[in-house]
């Protein structure tokens, strides 16, 4: 087969080199492919379903397959819960700082109250002091005046105290709200992640295609990156060629080329270059005696302008490629 192959190429470049030197278009010889998708799985699971047989047209985003769910559902509804708990340990911080809040506002007016009554004490001793001393008044009384003083001061820096203790819990109240959104945000993206991974369990085509091969049957384990179904992608068909560098120098991006197909005779297709390979790759001519340099090919792709819906992978394919010709204005090389 590669012989075979060997074979065209070198009738094509020795073809292309006839026509080039009277000034006709080149013709080579090629096949039709097509970009094609392993779609593999994402999480692992065992295969459930696989809808597409080979052969079979999908849509994109249409359900190729399907894994084993019940495990991932239990999933999302465990997210579910602990989100609900967390949003009950929400309101509920939430509350406590709501009640916490106003202790602070009453720890002030007590404070105050306290200022009051301890000023108005000393007030009081200042007045049994001097009369004391003036003789007006008896040891006793004094003694009453200084520990009812004594008390009042001891009662406002209780409430002082009082204070710093009720702004303490309202920090604290403060900070477990904080916490409980945070916890409500990491339920919040758990959940997220395991609606995503149920998602996962349906395996999507990327794109509009054919079926090329089913990698798994139903009741299969599939691993992560595990292939599932190939599809070729049929709406961007191209011919491949392999030119021989001898006529490298005259081929150049958006050229022109008229297409023929083998398996549908009596057509004509137009098409241009989207491609042109960065290196060399085999040997087209190799020459066992090393008296002249070998002649290698290099990757040519030819997108159709108006693709037939008849095209499949693997048609073998004429191009013929006009000198000096590029593909219609605005029309922007496919892949």
């Amino acid at each position: 087969m590669l012989g075979g192959r060997r074979h065209a190429w070198i009738v094509a470049g020795a073809a292309c080199t006839w026509a080039c030197a009277r000034g006709e278009p080149a013709a080579f010889s090629g096949f039709v492919d097509e970009p094609v998708s392993s779609v593999a799985a994402q999480i692992a699971g065992r295969v459930d379903v696989i809808a597409p047989r080979e052969g079979d047209r999908v849509q994109k985003d249409q359900v190729l397959a399907r894994l084993e769910s019940a495990p991932y559902e239990a999933e999302v509804a465990e997210a579910e819960a602990n989100v609900q708990r967390a949003k009950h340990a929400l309101a509920e911080a939430e509350a406590n700082l709501t009640a916490a809040v106003p202790t602070v506002t009453g720890a002030a007016a007590e404070i105050a109250r306290a200022r009051a009554t301890r000023d108005e004490a000393d007030a009081d001793f200042d007045r049994v002091q001097h009369l004391y001393d003036s003789g007006a008044v008896s040891a006793s009384e004094l003694d009453a005046a200084r520990a009812k003083a004594l008390e009042a001061r001891a009662a406002y820096d209780a409430a002082v105290a009082s204070r710093s203790t009720t702004r303490g819990r309202v920090g604290a109240a403060a900070a477990g709200v904080e916490d409980a959104r945070a916890g409500l945000a990491a339920s919040d993206a758990a959940l997220r992640l395991a609606r995503a991974r149920l998602e996962q369990t349906r395996i999507t085509s990327p794109f509009d295609g054919v079926v090329v091969s089913r990698n798994l049957e139903e009741g299969e384990w599939a691993a992560p990156g595990t292939p599932i179904v190939t599809i070729e992608d049929t709406s961007h068909p191209w011919v491949r060629l392999d030119v021989p560098e001898t006529t490298f120098g005259t081929l150049h991006l958006g050229q022109g080329a008229d297409v023929r197909v083998v398996a549908l005779p009596g057509r004509t297709f137009r098409g241009h270059v989207t491609q042109i390979g960065a290196q060399g790759e085999f040997a087209l001519d190799r020459d066992v005696k090393r008296g002249r340099p070998d002649i290698r090919t290099f990757l040519v792709r030819v997108a159709f302008d108006a693709p037939p819906a008849e095209l499949r992978p693997g048609m073998t394919a004429e191009v013929r490629l006009a000198p000096g010709t590029s593909a219609p204005r605005g029309r922007e090389a496919r892949r």
